[in-house]
């Protein structure tokens, strides 16, 4: 069977030593050639930086306090544009540079995720690495940050669109939308030709209606050839902007009968399905302020399925992308209020 990522043998194969990890960032970074981070000079010299007994001061990320470490032998860069003499290594600019981890253990812990179909908990990470937990939660959060849904634009073609909730308890009294449980968005563009479905996800403050046809708008093309949904009363006044059509799962509808569109929210809920397994079966519960990142994970690997190599993609974005910061993952965020009138609410960020 193809992978796009390699096993965990084959990483550390392929990866075990820090000589290996900075060869392969080096032709990600530079594939025609080492070129200067300051001035962008196509001629630089490369040299070895030998091991010392000597240590360097550095401020914590995770705890604040000032700590030494080891001077390591490393392979560095100088320019040779007179005026630059820029001396820099391969992991200069990226997420990796002030990272006290080897690089072999975020490749590994990079292969660990992007294999795990259902995800991969801190704990498991913590096992499988031998790290502290909370460097394996800290390390988890970076790498999903890098997954993030930067957006494939509107979604196009035949759309399907559903909510899930997650956590809390479920209260009978409520026909739609369990007590106490915050509502995700998601919808799923179907195959077209030789593309594969994309899914788009994100939580949402509540399935309110003002709330679902921002979420609808901000996702989905009016253009699109068909828009489905199940009979919310969220999505009712859809029809006036999309080729809106609806199942009614109350009558045991799944499938309009005799229809040759394939009238049904199957993929949208297959999806729903993969991701509420992950998160029952790997992590038991996920805090609500972190939910987004759970969703742009699973969203990532379910878009990126049929890539040639996930493993390169989650590592060129760690080195072109921004750190997450230790204070801003533990920071409290203040939770959102549900918009009012005709106001749009934005879903760049986690609402809640």
């Amino acid at each position: 069977m193809k992978r796009n990522a390699p096993s965990i043998i084959e990483t550390k194969r392929d990866f075990g030593t820090e000589e290996q990890c900075l060869t392969y960032l080096e032709k990600m970074r530079w594939p025609e050639g080492v070129r200067c981070v300051k001035c962008n000079h196509d001629k630089v010299s490369k040299f070895t930086v030998k091991e010392s007994k000597r240590t360097k001061k550095y401020i914590s990320k995770v705890t604040g306090q000032e700590k030494e470490r080891k001077i390591r032998s490393r392979t560095l860069y100088q320019c040779l544009k007179p005026e630059c003499g820029h001396q820099f290594s391969a992991t200069a600019n990226t997420i990796f540079t002030d990272s006290h981890l080897p690089l072999s253990t975020w490749f590994q812990a990079i292969a660990l995720m992007c294999n795990a179909k259902k995800g991969i908990s801190a704990l498991q990470m913590q096992r499988d690495l031998g790290v502290s937990y909370r460097t394996a939660w800290y390390l988890n959060h970076r790498i999903r940050k890098s997954m993030e849904d930067g957006g494939p634009g509107l979604l196009t073609g035949v759309v399907e669109a559903d909510e899930t909730y997650i956590g809390g308890a479920y209260d009978k009294r409520r026909k739609r939308g369990p007590y106490d449980k915050q509502p995700v968005f998601g919808a799923i563009q179907r195959k077209q030709g030789e593309n594969t479905s994309k899914v788009r996800s994100f939580p949402i403050p509540t399935n309110s209606k003002t709330v679902l046809t921002a979420a609808v708008k901000n996702t989905i093309s009016p253009k699109a050839d068909l828009f489905i949904t199940d009979e919310g009363r969220g999505y009712i006044s859809l029809g006036k902007t999309y080729r809106h059509e609806t199942v009614n799962h109350i009558k045991l509808e799944y499938v309009r009968k005799g229809d040759p569109r394939s009238i049904h929210t199957n993929s949208i809920e297959n999806f729903w399905s993969l991701f509420n397994r992950g998160i029952v079966s790997s992590f038991h519960k996920v805090s609500i302020k972190h939910l987004r990142r759970y969703l742009d994970e699973f969203t990532f690997r379910f878009n990126n399925r049929k890539a040639q190599d996930l493993f390169a993609l989650v590592v060129m974005n760690l080195v072109i992308g921004t750190a997450l910061r230790y204070a801003e993952l533990t920071a409290n965020p203040e939770p959102p209020s549900e918009p009012s009138g005709d106001e749009r609410p934005h879903f760049d960020l986690p609402l809640i």
